[in-house]
């Protein structure tokens, strides 16, 4: 121990003394360190840590499945049925979720109440951080109980310990709060629950729990029995889904199977491939820093030949300068994962402040006891990868080559410099690797930005509408929606208004079938469009283009069949046909349930552009555009375009509609406004953030490369002055010189960049997932990376060359 801290005490001494080689290194790598602790954190919290429910291999989501392999969430009846006919479950539960209305002091908000059947907790295994989940009394009479979130116990009571006994006015009625849940909980993941009531307490007021045909806004989960294997619970449904078909073809004709959805799986959603990605990228970084720190070592070593070639004539063995040299990397590694975990825990924040909602189980990550130990892990690692090689060398020193070393000789110092170069060139390769798969992604995103949405969001204000169930009355509806409609005409700044029941890009919708004379419907989802209901200023407002026909009018409100379909339909179902005046047949949507009433004959009047629905990275879908007097719903969006600016309008039209109807809710549930913009860029989030991350760590891959290239040109020529003196003294120009030290790099600048190239193609596969109009391969993109790299080499070789021709002739002879 006496040694151990002898040989620390003189490593701190030799380092402080080397101070420019010493900030170098730590900050090298602390770069590589900070960039893995930061994501190990982050896959760590996501992937790696437990859900908060025991035995999570055996939790399933379950959904019904057909012929073509398209899922759905079972209808309530169906539950049921299953529940009563299959014994592989343990517990088998029903969670439905959607937005209520909740009366506070600050007038009517709006929650996302999760409504579960008995025994949910239960099979989630999941206890409460505050109070108790129901009990099964509450749950079979339907008992006025809540459960809150830990956000909502947090953002809306402030975490008041006290909030147990409190009283909730909402849809439903009056519900008192009996618990809380734990902070890391959040299920179902799509619906952001804020408060759990017992299903049975809402199903006298929820209608949708009654109809076989409703499949929005729910899921079921089981958790199997022990001993019960996948095998066998999936045999016993699929028997069970095939009755279902039979008793009811109506609606489950074609649902003959079950799909089982590992819970994990469905938490997590796409999270994993997205980070692995990353994962793949700080390694890079890691291996591009530990070669950097490895070449700044060596060539401090040619520093230090003589200091150790005396410590050996004096007694020293190999293995105890060995160990000396290694406690500097040691020392070199700690101030480096020091500073790298400080500089995590600001990139977790970052992430957690920028990104909160691209990435499951975000506001869970942290530096924990498992972080700290893979921080020790690659601190350990990295100071044998830095330091082992350059101890090794440096442990078997030669006296006389020693000597003639400090005299700027050749020998030992030519090999080392090769050795080197060897370093350089693969830190060059891995920069490659990682700045293609940035170059990539980067285009992939611009790709996707140039994509036209179909719409003009500059301009647009939203405001979501949402009075049903409290109004349900068709008549009713279309009043209150033409009132607030024409209130927002009134307002300032506004050129014009429309509504629409779901806007573009959202995904969200209400795919229906329809008949078309001439083609046979094989399913109740084949064909199928979407099924959008508008006002008839709807497509000036939204600038879509109505390409052939007419668009609706006043008229089409109260009379008449008109429906428009845009372009993607016409390519469906009428190729090199004339749409218009065609017949068509929809069905119509029922308020409080997803499947379809009467039939709705209708004349197509007009061919309008197409609209992005689901994302710019999916092809624009059929749809039928339908006047929405045709099919009122509970629930619209109106669109308001104005030539000002829309913060102004942000505030203004919540308080329009307020003073129409006060009991519009504000808000959406978990702090989010129902007034809002179009905002395009926001549905590429999780790529947007991919891109910058990985760009990133690339552009930190480029910079050591450079400094690598840099470092060991500089180091190249302090050793070979007598060399360059000769030179020069036999007639050599100063240009000769610069182009002799330029062209030494950028020689293995090119052999780096070759072999990156050839690492690039294989690895940038794992983006496959992540590119959106261009290929794994893009030729642009590999030959922007070529030119790149070939700029940064040259930039970083030209002042070592400039330095090169700078020597004296006389000075280097004379030191020689």
């Amino acid at each position: 121990m006496e040694t151990v801290l002898q040989d620390l005490r003189y490593a701190i001494r030799t380092l402080r003394r080397s101070r420019g080689f010493t900030t170098v290194a730590v900050l090298t790598l602390a770069l590589g360190i900070g960039a893995n602790t930061t994501i190990f954190s982050v896959v760590n919290g996501v992937l790696l840590r437990p859900l908060p429910f025991p035995q999570q291999d055996r939790l399933f989501m379950l959904a019904e499945q057909d012929r073509q392999g398209s899922i759905r969430p079972p209808s309530y009846p169906t539950f049921g049925d299953w529940q009563a006919q299959v014994s592989a479950f343990a517990g088998l539960a029903y969670v439905r979720g959607g937005g209520q209305r909740l009366t506070t002091s600050d007038g009517v908000q709006s929650v996302v109440a999760s409504s579960v059947s008995a025994g949910f907790f239960t099979t989630l295994g999941e206890q409460a951080l505050l109070g108790r989940v129901f009990t099964p009394d509450e749950e079979r009479s339907g008992a006025h109980v809540a459960i809150l979130s830990y956000g909502m116990w947090q953002g809306r009571f402030g975490g008041d310990t006290h909030v147990l006994g409190k009283e909730l006015a909402w849809t439903a009625g009056v519900f008192t709060v009996v618990g809380v849940l734990p902070h890391d909980v959040a299920y179902p993941p799509w619906a952001g629950a804020q408060l759990y009531v017992p299903l049975a307490a809402v199903a006298a007021t929820d209608r949708a729990l009654t109809q076989r045909g409703f499949h929005a806004d729910c899921r079921i989960i089981g958790r199997l029995r022990p001993g019960i294997t996948l095998r066998q619970a999936t045999a016993d449904l699929d028997l069970v889904a095939r009755r279902e078909a039979a008793a009811y073809p109506a609606f489950n004709a074609d649902w003959t199977s079950v799909q089982f959805t590992p819970l994990r799986d469905e938490i997590l959603g796409n999270a994993t491939p997205q980070l692995l990605v990353l994962v793949v990228a700080v390694g890079l970084v890691l291996m591009i820093a530990c070669v950097n720190v490895t070449n700044l070592t060596l060539a401090r070593a040619g520093t230090r030949a003589r200091e150790l070639a005396i410590r050996a004539a004096l007694g020293a063995g190999r293995g105890r300068v060995v160990r000396q040299l290694i406690t500097e990397s040691v020392v070199l590694a700690g101030a480096g994962a020091a500073l790298g975990v400080l500089a995590a825990q600001l990139g977790i924040a970052l992430l957690q402040h920028v990104a909160p909602s691209v990435l499951p189980r975000l506001e869970t990550v942290r530096v924990d006891g498992w972080v700290i130990a893979f921080v020790a892990g690659v601190t350990i690692v990295t100071a044998i990868a830095t330091g082992l090689w350059p101890a090794v060398r440096a442990a078997r020193p030669n006296l006389i080559d020693a000597l003639r070393e400090g005299s700027g000789g050749s020998g030992t110092g030519r090999r080392r410099q090769r050795l080197s170069a060897v370093l350089v060139t693969s830190e060059m390769a891995l920069a490659v690797t990682l700045v293609t798969g940035a170059g990539l992604l980067v285009r992939s995103l611009w790709q996707l930005r140039a994509v036209n949405p179909g719409f003009d969001p500059d301009g647009l204000v939203t405001f979501f509408i949402a009075p049903w169930p409290k109004v349900h009355n068709p008549a009713e509806l279309t009043a209150l929606y033409q009132r607030i409609e024409s209130g927002a005409r009134a307002l300032p700044g506004v050129t014009s208004v429309a509504l629409t029941n779901f806007t573009p890009l959202s995904g969200a919708g209400l795919p229906s079938p329809v008949d078309i004379p001439g083609r046979a419907r094989d399913s109740i989802h084949d064909p199928q469009v979407w099924f959008l209901t508008v006002s008839p200023d709807y497509f000036p407002t939204m600038g879509i283009p109505v390409r052939r026909g007419r668009g609706f009018t006043d008229a089409d409100l109260t009379n008449g069949n008109a429906v428009l379909v845009n372009e993607a339909f016409v390519r469906a179902y009428w190729p090199g046909l004339d749409p218009i005046g065609r017949p068509v047949t929809l069905h119509k949507a029922v308020q409080g349930r997803s499947d379809f009433g009467e039939a709705l004959p209708s004349t197509v009047v007009g061919i309008v552009g197409d609209v992005h629905h689901s994302g710019l990275d999916t092809p624009p879908e059929p749809q039928v555009y339908v006047p929405f007097t045709r099919n009122v719903w509970g629930h619209m969006t109106l669109l308001a375009r104005t030539a000002a600016a829309p913060a102004a309008l942000l505030t203004t039209l919540p308080r329009m509609v307020r003073a129409v109807d006060p009991d519009i809710p504000l808000s959406l549930g978990g702090g989010t406004s129902a007034v809002g913009t179009l905002d395009v860029a926001s549905g590429l989030a999780s790529r947007a953030l991919d891109t910058w991350l990985l760009g990133g760590f690339a552009a930190a891959a480029l910079i050591l490369a450079a400094i690598g290239v840099y470092g060991l040109l500089a180091y190249a020529v302090a050793q070979r002055q007598h060399e360059i003196g000769i030179r020069l003294a036999v007639g050599a120009s100063h240009g000769d010189i610069g182009r002799l030290v330029v062209g030494w790099g950028m020689r293995l600048a090119m052999v780096g960049i070759g072999c990156g190239i050839l690492i690039a193609l294989v690895v940038t596969r794992l983006l496959g997932a992540l590119l959106y109009g261009v290929g794994a391969s893009d030729p642009r993109t590999f030959v922007s990376v070529v030119a790149l790299l070939a700029l940064v080499a040259l930039a970083a070789a030209w002042v070592p060359a400039r330095r090169a021709t700078r020597v004296d002739p006389m000075v280097a002879l004379r030191a020689e």
